[in-house]
């Protein structure tokens, strides 16, 4: 039998259209470590529709940073450089990140449902890169690293 979490996820993927592919890997994800995969594989379509919603991923999924995903969190300048994609939802504070040398990693932040964040860089000696910043909806985001902003109205 599946868990409540699984069955949320997946009415809340039907209401807002998810692509038929997509809704068959969902089906068949068997833990939160998948369902995480998932989500951060369509991070884009996600952020843009809203899915899940605040209240699901709130209940459900404010136990996953230790897969990059950050709910209602506050930041105290945690180094984030270990993992492709980080995902913020209403999340303040300050961040640091850049390039991770030995696992040639630059990661990719998504902000989302008012986040109020600061990027800093790594170090002071840290090699010079551009990080990406993806900005869905209202958010501040304020970077004192080099860094390319994309910005995204949501549904």
């Amino acid at each position: 039998m599946k868990n409540q979490w699984h069955r949320q996820l997946r009415r809340e993927a039907s209401a807002h259209h998810m692509c038929a592919e997509n809704r068959s890997a969902l089906e068949n994800i068997s833990d939160k470590g998948e369902a995480v995969a998932l989500y951060k594989k369509t991070i884009d379509w996600a952020l843009e529709e809203g899915y899940p919603c605040m209240e699901t991923l709130r209940s459900d999924f404010s136990g996953c940073e230790a897969y990059g995903i950050f709910v209602d969190k506050v930041f105290h300048g945690e180094r984030l450089d270990d993992q492709q994609v980080y995902v913020f939802h209403n999340c303040s504070g300050t961040i640091r990140t850049g390039l991770n040398v030995q696992k040639r990693i630059i990661p990719m932040l998504y902000f989302a449902n008012g986040c109020n964040m600061y990027v800093r860089c790594i170090s002071e000696t840290a090699p010079k890169v551009r990080v990406p910043l993806y900005v869905f909806g209202p958010n501040r985001v304020n970077a004192e690293i080099e860094c390319v902003t994309h910005k995204f109205d949501v549904k």
